[in-house]
C-alpha cells in the first residue's frame, strides 16, 4: 500500500486546503500529478519551519491509512482539532469536526481493490477528541483489522524514538497491533524494539530472513561504518565491528543506537509483514518517519535518504527534517514545503526550483528555506554598518569588510 494523496481540513495547523497533497512512490502516475517523476520515487520529504505542520502531516496519514480501524485503535486524539471557533449564528462557539481524507493504492498484497479511499473525522466533545470513520466503504479495508496479514503495512517513528529494554516494549492491552506500529508518533514515550529481542530466533527459525535481515543492516549503514555479522556477546548483545573492535550495541554513540535502532525496529516490521515466499525488498507499504536525521552527523545526512531510497526500493517513505543537506540530496519533486497561509494556517506545496546537488549555504538562501543570509544576526548587522560607512567614501571602513569577512571575526550580539 501506497498513500497517493490528502486532504486536511482543520486538522491542527491546517485550516482548508485547497486541493489535496499528492505524494510520490513507484506506482503513482506521474503524467496526471504534471511534474517529472524523481530519480528517488520511494522519498517524500516535509520541510518547513517549527510548528508548520510536518509532523500533524504524519500523524494525518498514520490516521488515515488505519482505515475504519481508526476508532479502535487505541490511539486517544489530543488537540488534533484545529482550534477555532465557528462564526456562524448556528454553529456560534461550536468547533468543526477536523477531517482526514486520502487515497491509496493497494498491491496483489494488500488483499483489496486496487485503489483505498479513507474519511476520518476527529470529532470534539469538550475538551475530549474521538476518532469516527466516515466513508461508506468500509468492506475494502477488512485486512486491516487482522493484526496477522501482511497487507496494508504501515509503520511510523515520531522524534523520540529510542531502545529501551526488552521487557518494558511490550504494552498489555489497549491498541491493536497495527496501530501500535504507529504509536510512537503520537506516544512520546513509545520505545522501539531491541535487535536482540526478536532477530536471535529467526536465525533458527527462518535462516534465509535472518541472513537478509544481516545484509540490510549493514547496506542500510554504508560504507565507512560499523559491519554487523549477526554475533552476540554472552550477554545476548549484538556485535558492531569497526577495525576489529567489536562493540555491543549499548556501547555505541548516541548517533549510532539512535539509527540502528530505528532500523532494527523497521526490519522487524518488515519481516512480520513480508509475504511468504517473497525478499525482505520485495514488501511495499508506507514508513513515516519524523526528523530522519536525528543524531546523524553530516556527511551521514547526506547519503541517508538515497540510502534508504537504494535498499528499500518498494518501501514509500515519508519523513521530516530541518536538514539541508538532506534538503540538498534530493529533488524538488520529492519536496511537499509547508508554508504559511491565512489565519495562521499551514498550506503544503511543490517548488518547481532546482536543489539537488547544492551545498548547504546554497540550499538554506533558496525558497525551501527561505532564509536570506547564513551569518549570524551580529555578523549581519556589523556588516551592513561598514557596507553604509563604506559607500559614504570611508576607505577603513571598506578595508574592515574585507577583514572580517576573510577572518571570520564574531562580532558581539
Amino acid at each position: 500500500m501506497y498513500i497517493d494523496q490528502i486532504q486536511l481540513d482543520y486538522f491542527r495547523t491546517f485550516r482548508r486546503m485547497q486541493e489535496p497533497i499528492p505524494f510520490v512512490h513507484p506506482d503513482q502516475d506521474f503524467e496526471s500529478l504534471g511534474f517529472p517523476r524523481p530519480k528517488l520515487p520511494n522519498i517524500n520529504l516535509l520541510l518547513g519551519n517549527n510548528g508548520f505542520g510536518k509532523t500533524t502531516m504524519l500523524k494525518g496519514i498514520a490516521l488515515a491509512a488505519l482505515g475504519p480501524a481508526v476508532g479502535k485503535s487505541g490511539i486517544y486524539p489530543y488537540r488534533l482539532v484545529r482550534r477555532e471557533v465557528s462564526k456562524t449564528a448556528s454553529e456560534n462557539g461550536v468547533l468543526k469536526p477536523a477531517v482526514i481524507q486520502a487515497t491509496f493504492t493497494a498491491h496483489p498484497q494488500d488483499d483489496s481493490p486496487p485503489k483505498l479511499e479513507s474519511h476520518i473525522e476527529v470529532v470534539p466533545q469538550g475538551d475530549i477528541e474521538s476518532l469516527e470513520w466516515k466513508h461508506s466503504e468500509e468492506k475494502a479495508w477488512h485486512p486491516v483489522f487482522s493484526s496477522s496479514s501482511d497487507a496494508l503495512f504501515l509503520v511510523g517513528y515520531g522524534a523520540t524514538r529510542r531502545v529501551e529494554k526488552p521487557n518494558r516494549t511490550e504494552r498489555s492491552g489497549g491498541s491493536a497491533a497495527r496501530a501500535r506500529r504507529v504509536m510512537s508518533l503520537f506516544e512520546e514515550d513509545y520505545a522501539l524494539r531491541p535487535l536482540n529481542t526478536w532477530l536471535p530466533g529467526m536465525r533458527s527459525s527462518n535462516k534465509g530472513r535472518f541472513t537478509q535481515v544481516v545484509h540490510l543492516i549493514n547496506r542500510l549503514m554504508g560504507k565507512g561504518h560499523y559491519t554487523f555479522e549477526g554475533e552476540q556477546d554472552e550477554e545476548g548483545e549484538f556485535l558492531f565491528d569497526r577495525s576489529g573492535m567489536k562493540l555491543p550495541f549499548p556501547a555505541l554513540s548516541d548517533g549510532y543506537r539512535a539509527y540502528l535502532g530505528w532500523i532494527a525496529d523497521l526490519l522487524f516490521h518488515v519481516c512480520m509483514t513480508c509475504p511468504s515466499g517473497k525478499k525482505l525488498v520485495e514488501n511495499k507499504g508506507i514508513v513515516l518517519v519524523d526528523e530522519i536525521d536525528l543524531h546523524l552527523h553530516p556527511k551521514w545526512q547526506l547519503t541517508v535518504l538515497p540510502t534508504l531510497a537504494k535498499q528499500l526500493p518498494n518501501i514509500q517513505f515519508v519523513v521530516t527534517s530541518h536538514s539541508p543537506l538532506v534538503v540538498g540530496s534530493l529533488e524538488w519533486m520529492n519536496i511537499i514545503v509547508m508554508t504559511s497561509g491565512t489565519k495562521q494556517s499551514s498550506v503544503p506545496q511543490r517548488i518547481g526550483s532546482a536543489v539537488h546537488g547544492l551545498d548547504a549555504d546554497q540550499v538554506l538562501l533558496t525558497e525551501f528555506f527561505g532564509m536570506e543570509s547564513t551569518r549570524s544576526p551580529g555578523k549581519n548587522r556589523r556588516l551592513k554598518e561598514l557596507s553604509l560607512q563604506a559607500r559614504h567614501g570611508d576607505t577603513e571602513a571598506a578595508k574592515q569588510i574585507l577583514q572580517e569577512m576573510s577572518s571570520g571575526t564574531e562580532a558581539p550580539l
